[in-house]
């Protein structure tokens, strides 16, 4: 039996696994066999001046056709490349081709936005997830109006304060997944976005904090009533969220307890200047900000992780509640066998830890 005799859906899945390198001499060498070829050659890209493949943006620029095959198409050119400039324009002249796309990567630089299609009749129906190093501009602003299903959004942490008017509320209506700087969560959270995941660089302020609470819908969670945690329905049910902060942690936690009541994973970074070590009083209101969030399940201070255990649980307890242990110090002794070791001698108590 012929090869160019078997159904279309058995060639794909024997062609599959084939390397790139081979799918091309297929797609060059048996004519019949071209589209099926080209269909799995093209339909994820991942090109890149290392990989030395970017000759494939040419190959999609002298054949049009080939964009409606790409569905996830990864971008990344060196600054100093000579020819990238050069790739950026063909770049410019394809991306309006590749509206099939579920997932695009674009990293060629924080100030080549230009590149993306602004054509206000042109759309992006299946675009799930956008990662690109420009900075938020209007062209970035122009090119997120028209993918109405996106859900991740990556942009350069480079932030552009004079852009923020640019996004319309209209835009990204499915946003879940925010990675970017903090200074845009005004423009995010103006309008009901379900935004769930934060990863934020730049400086998270209290203001900041305070647009957490003005928008979002709230996720189906177990064992939670509409109202419960001090939430109103309506509001944001931010449940991971990543963060740079020069505000105290003490402050801002509790902060972050008051807008995020749903928080299952929590990661603050400070570069508030600390004169002196923090003491007792300092982790002890940590703790108790941390008791407060009943979702939350992991958090990290500054490089800390924190643990936590259930509370001991009495008979009028309808609700089993947990306590966070810091990690420098903590309150109980390590469970181990506690036999004299000699190289301990010079630690004396300090494994010894403290919990709240």
């Amino acid at each position: 039996m012929s090869l160019t005799s078997l159904p279309p859906e058995l060639l794909d899945a024997i062609f599959q696994p084939l390397a790139a390198a081979s799918l091309a001499a297929l797609a060059i060498s048996c004519s019949s066999l071209t589209a099926l070829a080209n269909r799995q050659l093209y339909r994820h890209l991942s090109l890149s001046s290392h990989a030395h493949n970017l000759s494939a943006v040419q190959s999609i620029a002298n054949n049009i056709p080939l964009a409606s095959l790409v569905r996830t198409f990864s971008i990344s050119v060196l600054e100093s490349d000579t020819s990238t400039h050069e790739y950026c324009v063909l770049l410019s002249k394809i991306l309006g081709d590749l509206r099939e796309l579920t997932s695009l990567e674009v990293l060629i630089g924080p100030d080549a936005s230009w590149v993306l299609p602004t054509t206000p009749t042109l759309f992006f129906p299946r675009l799930q997830h956008l990662t690109t190093s420009f900075i938020f501009d209007v062209n970035v602003a122009a090119f997120l109006s028209r993918t109405p299903h996106l859900l991740s959004l990556q942009l350069s942490s480079t932030f552009a304060a004079s852009e923020t008017s640019e996004l319309l509320p209209s835009a990204v209506p499915k946003l879940t997944s925010y990675t970017g700087p903090a200074s845009l969560l005004p423009a995010l959270l103006s309008s009901s976005r379900p935004l769930t995941t934060l990863h934020l660089s730049g400086d998270l302020t209290l203001p900041d904090i305070d647009h957490l609470a003005l928008s979002g819908h709230d996720p189906v969670l177990p064992d939670v009533k509409p109202g419960e945690d001090g939430c109103e329905l309506g509001k944001p049910r931010i449940q991971v969220l990543s963060a740079i902060t020069s505000t105290p942690p003490v402050t801002v936690l509790e902060a972050l307890g008051k807008a995020c009541p749903s928080l299952v994973c929590l990661r603050v970074m400070t570069t508030c200047a600390f004169w002196e070590a923090p003491d007792l009083n300092f982790y002890a209101k940590v703790a108790n900000t941390l008791s407060s969030l009943r979702h939350l399940s992991s958090f990290e201070l500054s490089g800390m992780h924190w643990e936590s255990r259930p509370k001991p649980v009495t008979s009028n307890d309808s609700i089993i509640e947990k306590e966070w242990i810091s990690p420098p110090v903590t309150p109980r002794v390590i469970e181990e066998d506690p036999a004299p070791q000699d190289y301990y001698a010079e630690f004396e108590e300090s494994f010894m830890e403290w919990a709240y």
